[in-house]
């Protein structure tokens, strides 16, 4: 009787949230190409400071951005959101053509964070829903391997349960700002560059701007993002060099970025699992409801 109420629970839990859930896993698969791609495709020494101060003094003269994006790989930046005005380096204009990849990517992550919805309630609720399908799928056990649905739906998940498991774990400390590293650096007040200009130089003396990612103010104060052997790495910014940052193992993991085409490639792995384990779950569902519904036509005719 348990696990007749387990299965039942199980299944309707997967039906009930089987649209969101379907929108993370598409635009995670599709997010988990990202770090691949800036890896793969970097170009050292391709962007250098004067570039990226001309760029900003002819967009942002005023110096009220608070966030660049520099895509060495394609040559641009982006000023202030991810998706946003794209700026030739090389001429300091508007991008002739915008990047495909950029724009596809900028669209998963907003739907992958927020599901198109504020405050991003239905990814967290879809989130603590899939760990609950873990969770209860372990209680319910394993079931005969054969080459039908219900097969295929049980071998991939007790093979991948690690990699099942971690997708949603991560994501939740993301959300809940978990990241089982110690307090981060401290930049004394006389030490913080007062602008993200100042930053760039004191950046561009110490690394290869071709490999940031981002530079930002947060928190008063400003955070470099690089490109470290296929790794996201963050630093603060001081007028002394770059301090480097603790690194948040949860973001790592969930973003597939820790060890470029590697870490890419696992996370693909998970969201085609993940992806495929949705698929087989609803089959199996829609495949007994019709058989149902089909005895009960049936028996009505009789």
């Amino acid at each position: 009787m348990l696990k007749a109420w387990t299965l039942r629970l199980h299944r309707w839990l997967a039906l009930i949230f089987s649209l969101p859930l379907l929108a993370v896993f598409v635009t995670a698969l599709i997010l988990s190409f990202e770090p691949a791609v800036v890896a793969s495709a970097l170009k050292p020494n391709s962007v250098d400071v004067a570039q990226v101060e001309a760029a900003l003094a002819k967009h942002d003269p005023q110096g009220a951005t608070k966030r660049i994006f520099i895509h060495g790989h394609l040559g641009t930046l982006v000023l202030d959101k991810r998706g946003g005005l794209e700026i030739d380096l090389a001429t300091g204009e508007p991008a002739s053509q915008t990047s495909t990849s950029l724009s596809v990517f900028s669209v998963a992550r907003d739907i992958h964070k927020r599901l198109l919805l504020d405050g991003g309630w239905a990814v967290t609720a879809s989130t603590f829903a899939m760990l609950a399908l873990v969770l209860i799928g372990l209680v319910m056990g394993t079931r005969p391997l054969r080459n039908t649905a219900s097969g295929w739906h049980t071998a991939s998940a007790w093979i991948a349960l690690p990699l099942v498991v971690i997708a949603p774990l991560s994501g939740l400390a993301m959300v809940y700002k978990v990241t089982f590293a110690g307090p981060p650096p401290r930049i004394a007040a006389d030490t913080a560059p007062a602008t993200i200009l100042e930053a760039l130089r004191i950046a561009g003396r110490e690394r290869d701007l071709s490999t940031m990612l981002s530079l930002r103010l947060r928190n008063k104060a400003i955070e470099a993002r690089f490109v470290e052997d296929g790794e996201s790495r963050n630093y603060l910014v001081s007028t002394t060099g770059l301090v480097a940052m603790p690194r948040n193992w949860p973001k790592l993991l969930h973003e597939g970025n820790w060890a470029g085409l590697w870490s890419a490639s696992i996370n693909i792995v998970t969201s085609v699992v993940l992806i495929l384990l949705l698929f087989t779950g609803v089959l199996m569902w829609s495949r007994r409801h019709f058989r149902r519904r089909r005895q009960i036509a049936q028996r009505q005719v009789i």
